[in-house]
């Protein structure tokens, strides 16, 4: 075997055992169980009550996790939102920008930007992306956001490192992504945004209790 040849097995063995570690820092935990459950989220927060709405065996197979729940909350004084929550110890692929469900769901996203509102948490506040999406004759505010471990993010790309370095550090690397909506009545786009946001800040309580 001459000296070329040989290094070219040395960098071919090198290189699968990269991928091997690789795989197994970062894809492993598809393979692996929940042991935690986020079904037990309040269905009752402040004077909001909820009622569920089904999440299909499909939408679930596709998200690769049954922690998933789709609520209906509604206020005494008649406003209305419909929190979705997506959650997972340990596999990343769970929480992707909802805009992907949005236009392959048939629906235009008319506008969007950065938000936050104001939350007891590091830093005072949760950083959100906003958008109008419209669907037929219906329009509504969505917000999102990330939850990576303990802290927060709007940014896609800033959760998906943040998992993959806890993952390398051996720490816990769950993830949840967290969607408020409401309708847009009477062109009332401010009145819907403060709806959702409002909720938001509720809602981050339980957020840190129910998704660890």
């Amino acid at each position: 075997m001459n000296k070329n040849n040989a290094g070219f097995w040395l960098i071919l063995v090198i290189f699968c055992f990269v991928g091997f570690i690789s795989w197994k820092v970062y894809f492993k935990n598809y393979l692996k169980n929940e042991t935690w459950s986020i079904h037990s989220f309040p269905a009752t927060v402040g004077d909001w009550a909820s009622e569920e709405i089904r999440v299909s065996d499909d939408d679930k197979a596709l998200l690769e996790t049954d922690n998933v729940f789709v609520r209906r909350y509604t206020n005494p004084a008649g406003e209305e939102v419909f929190l979705f929550v997506v959650y997972s110890q340990d596999n990343r692929k769970v929480s992707h920008p909802p805009e992907i469900c949005y236009t392959g769901a048939g629906a235009t996203i008319l506008n969007k930007t950065s938000d936050s509102f104001p939350a007891s948490v590091k830093g005072g506040k949760i950083n959100v992306k906003r958008l109008m999406v419209e669907k037929g004759d219906v329009r509504q505010v969505f917000v999102y956001w990330f939850k990576v471990g303990g802290g927060f993010t709007a940014n896609y790309w800033k959760q998906q490192a943040l998992i993959a370095w806890n993952s390398i550090l051996g720490r816990p690397a769950s993830s949840a992504l967290i969607r408020i909506s409401s309708t847009v009545y009477q062109g009332e786009v401010d009145q819907a945004a403060r709806i959702v946001k409002s909720f938001g800040k509720l809602i981050v309580p339980s957020l840190m209790q129910y998704l660890p």
